[in-house]
């Protein structure tokens, strides 16, 4: 159960990340990036990817 919620959690962090940078890129640029759900997407699936499978790793098999 323990595990379930640090995932949940880990899922909640992740995306007001991937927000974050998304916002930073555009603040950056100047103006709003064209395909902008894409560019979230990206952003997400690879903190996904990472913090996923460290959880996995620190956690244990099973």
């Amino acid at each position: 159960m323990s595990e379930l919620i640090l995932f949940t959690f880990n899922a909640i962090v992740i995306y007001l990340l991937a927000d974050a940078v998304l916002r930073w890129i555009e603040r950056r640029r100047g103006a709003v990036l064209e395909h902008r759900q894409i560019v979230f997407f990206v952003i997400f699936l690879g903190l996904a990817l990472v913090t996923f499978s460290a959880l996995r790793h620190y956690l244990g098999p099973g």
